[in-house]
């Protein structure tokens, strides 16, 4: 049995972790393969090898270089060990109209995704948001769980695992800053009245080795000693144990699978320019929620000219405090997600917001209005937190893909339109309900400056061959029997919570019964 599986980001990773087992699968990743360039990952193996008292200064800052301002956008880009090579377009961009504002890089070229730029949040969506799906929450917990046998996990047991099983953590999370603690004290006290408001809080569940954590203060940019997970991480494991065949350089634009016969998948050799097909007895698309809808739409012989896009709406919310936690810059302090807030719009955590809490990186220092005293940023610094919120798909505005005509080289032309207002009055209860909750947490939102990010920003987007209406329960669309859809163009709904755990559990759930069947 030969699986080719197309892309190689946490999809990806998921179905070789659900084949590699049964010596009978030969395993292809057919991959653009985009990798740091020469000169930085050479600075992050000397850093590796160091304490952090002992790294060369030109090494850190050429590996730590800040998230880049983009133009009409609510949040900068983010960078990898000084790097944007995840968000290079090596064609499987091009062709991809957004509206203004609107996420122009949404595929990744780059080995293991967006995960080499990812926050490492790892948390299941609740068990109510499967009684809506075409399976239930016993279906996909072992999965969830199989997943964990290869993603490190740092979490803990508090009022959070209410509304959203912990599974299994590998350990605490590292000291969290003084705001972060401050957040969190302030929540035990006032715990009855939070709850009966609807909103739980609680520290944050992230993908990485937190008993190894030196809390160097990069995590947002990059960590040298590789402590937070990539799928970059489980490809290239096993390349390394020849257990998988890595293809790179190829920009996959179609598949196909004709009566009674194997499926192929075809694309372009980036560096020759020349037509590739590799043949299979099972195709698995991992290329990402509008990636693998590309290549679906340029291979179907009956395709639709419009598609329906979910998206779990992405908004910044700034708070402040009254109270000064002192210089976060002093701090040795981890700089990933730290706390996060659930509000709960139902009794059952299915529709639900979800604010993950930044107390403090470099990047809001440089955020500060210029004319402000470099003396008085201790004072701002102390005092401010930056929320990153989510909506569910189902409350969020509407998204459709408007379709060109299919190609032989490249992939069709597509374009994201919104079709319903881009405020949804779900934020506005949000706000409203942040704001009421601010004496108590001593958060204060600053209304004026939340931001709301455009099209597609959140990443955390699909659904356009759903299962139970665009596609089957192993992600089959067409009259292909052996091409399987991996990724987030198959999740029926995006709720609040993170996006990617559930990407994986649900691609290794697929690869699973198919490479079984």
């Amino acid at each position: 049995m030969h699986s080719v599986i197309v892309g190689s980001g946490p999809a990806a990773a998921a179905a070789v972790l659900a084949l590699e087992s049964d010596i009978a699968h030969q395993i292809t990743v057919v991959d653009i393969g985009e990798r740091l360039d020469e000169p930085a990952a050479a600075a992050v193996a000397r850093l590796a090898g160091e304490p952090p008292e002992r790294w060369d200064t030109g090494d850190r800052e050429l590996i730590s270089a800040q998230p880049a301002k983009l133009a009409d956008a609510a949040l900068p880009e983010k960078r990898t060990f000084g790097s944007d090579y995840p968000f290079a377009d090596r064609g499987q961009q091009r062709g991809l109209a957004v509206p203004s504002g609107g996420n122009t890089a949404p595929v990744s070229g780059a080995l293991g995704g967006f995960s080499n730029v990812w926050g490492a949040q790892l948390m299941p969506f609740s068990p109510a948001t499967f009684t809506r799906w075409p399976f239930g929450w016993s279906e996909i917990e072992p999965h969830y769980r199989a997943v964990l046998g290869e993603v490190p996990l740092a979490g803990e047991d508090d009022d959070y695992a209410r509304a959203i099983p912990l599974l299994e953590p590998r350990a605490p999370l590292p000291p969290v800053a003084a705001r972060s603690r401050a957040v969190l004290a302030r929540y035990a006290r006032h715990r009855a009245a939070i709850n009966a408001a609807g909103t739980i809080v609680g520290k944050a569940r992230l993908a990485f080795a937190a008993a190894d954590c030196v809390r160097c203060g990069l995590c947002m940019t990059g960590c040298p000693y590789e402590l937070i997970y990539s799928a970059r991480h489980t490809i290239d494991r096993f390349v390394r144990s020849g257990r998988v065949k890595y293809l790179d350089r190829i920009l996959v634009t179609s598949v196909e699978q004709p009566p009674d016969g194997s499926p192929s998948v075809h694309g372009t050799d980036l560096g020759t320019g020349r037509q590739v097909t590799v043949d299979a007895d099972r195709v698995f698309l991992a290329a990402g929620g509008l990636g693998t809808t590309r290549i679906v739409l340029n291979s179907l012989t009956r395709r639709p000219q419009r598609l329906d896009l979910n998206e779990s709406m992405q908004f910044l919310v700034p708070f402040v405090s009254r109270r000064n936690t002192g210089d976060p810059r002093a701090e040795d302090a981890f700089t990933l997600n730290q706390v996060n807030l659930l509000l709960e719009f139902d009794d059952e955590a299915y529709t639900t917001s979800q604010i993950h809490l930044y107390p403090y990186n470099p990047a809001f220092a440089d955020a500060l209005p210029r004319m402000l005293p470099r003396a008085l940023h201790r004072a701002v610094l102390g005092r401010v937190t930056a929320g990153l919120g989510y909506l569910p798909s189902w409350e969020s505005p509407e998204l459709r893909l408007e379709v060109g005509p299919p190609r032989e080289a490249g992939l069709p032309d597509v374009a994201i339109r919104r079709v319903s207002d881009e405020r949804p009055p779900m934020l506005r209860a949000v706000l409203r309900r942040l704001a009421k909750l601010g004496p108590k947490l001593d958060l204060h939102p600053v209304l004026p400056m939340v931001r709301r990010s455009g099209p597609g920003k959140s990443y955390h987007f699909g659904g356009t061959f759903a299962h139970g209406s665009g596609s089957d329960l192993l992600g089959r669309v067409g009259d292909w029997p052996d091409v399987h859809l991996l990724d987030g163009s198959v999740l029926p709904s995006i709720p609040s919570t993170t996006f990617t755990f559930t990407v994986m559990a649900k691609a290794h759930r697929i690869a699973t019964e198919a490479g079984h069947g």
